[in-house]
């Protein structure tokens, strides 16, 4: 089983694979610190040095490269579905999952860390780009095979989704 956590930075993807996985029993690898590991810099070093562009491509070619094999969860960064066919691959050999959360709800969680690069030097307010960008990213967060409202999702809940699933 594979299994792509999908939604906006700050849904939790990271944070509930990694107990679902320990739940489950499936290993877990988030997308970002495979990039990360590969280019030897940190996701805001890479927007800052290099720009947003290039990160795209290279998670594109990464996403599609590398081997998931089977009973894995992979969380997925937020923008990672909207660009190149990146959604179709991963609904085309996993499992996806979208933990949505509401705007205000985002906002609550990452006031207190906007250490993000797509946050960063922006001359938006942090309400502006989330919702902004939610605008943007909700149709294509929508194209997932399963929906999980999730301003206040558990873990448990997300277990008993997958063990209907599988």
């Amino acid at each position: 089983m594979l299994i792509f956590l999908i939604g906006y930075m700050g849904s939790g993807k990271s944070t509930i694979g990694r107990n679902l996985s320990e739940m489950i029993n499936l290993n877990f690898i988030d997308l970002d610190e495979i990039v990360e590991a590969e280019l030897g810099m940190t996701i805001n070093k890479i927007f800052s040095c290099k720009g947003e562009d290039f990160f795209r491509e290279k998670e594109h070619s990464i996403l599609t490269q590398f081997d998931f094999g089977e009973n894995l969860i992979v969380a997925v960064g937020g923008g990672t579905p909207c660009f190149f066919d990146n959604h179709d691959f991963m609904n085309s050999i996993g499992i996806t999952i979208y933990l949505k959360v509401s705007c205000g709800e985002l906002f609550n969680r990452l006031q207190s860390n906007t250490n993000r690069p797509l946050l960063l030097n922006n001359h938006l307010s942090l309400q502006d780009v989330i919702t902004t960008q939610m605008m943007e990213r909700e149709k294509y967060y929508q194209t997932s095979q399963y929906v999980i409202e999730s301003d206040s999702i558990s873990v448990n809940q997300v277990y008993d989704l997958v063990n209907k699933i599988i």
